[in-house]
C-alpha cells in the first residue's frame, strides 16, 4: 500500500471506472483499452464482467508476445534500452459504473 497511487475525482452516473494492476498498463495501450470500454453498452453484470474479462485476456495474450512492442517495451526504448515484446506481470482488471443507489 505505501507504492499504491490514491486519488479523487468528480464522477457522473454512466462514468466508468477501471482499475488495474500495473500489468494491464505495461501491456496494453491507451487506445486498446477505450476500444473495448466502447463496447460496453449497458450496465448489467454480464456485460461489465465480460468486458472487464476481455481487458484481461487481451492484456495476458499480449504480455507473452515476444514481437510486440508493449507500452512497457516502448518507454524502455525511450529510455535507451534495446527491449521488445510484452511484459508478464500479474494482471488484474476491475470495471465500475457509478449508478445511483438504490435499494
Amino acid at each position: 500500500p505505501d507504492a499504491a497511487d490514491s486519488t479523487s475525482f468528480d464522477v457522473q452516473l454512466g462514468d466508468i471506472i477501471l482499475t488495474a494492476t500495473d500489468g494491464l498498463f505495461d501491456n496494453m495501450p491507451d487506445y486498446m483499452i477505450l476500444q473495448e470500454l466502447k463496447k460496453l453498452k449497458n450496465s448489467n453484470y454480464e456485460s461489465i464482467q465480460r468486458t472487464a474479462r476481455s481487458i484481461a485476456e487481451q492484456a495476458h495474450e499480449l504480455a507473452y508476445d515476444p514481437n510486440y512492442m508493449s507500452p512497457f517495451a516502448q518507454f524502455a526504448c525511450d529510455n535507451g534500452l534495446n527491449v521488445r515484446g510484452g511484459k508478464p506481470d500479474d494482471i488484474t482488471v476491475l470495471l465500475s459504473i457509478v449508478a445511483e443507489y438504490t435499494d
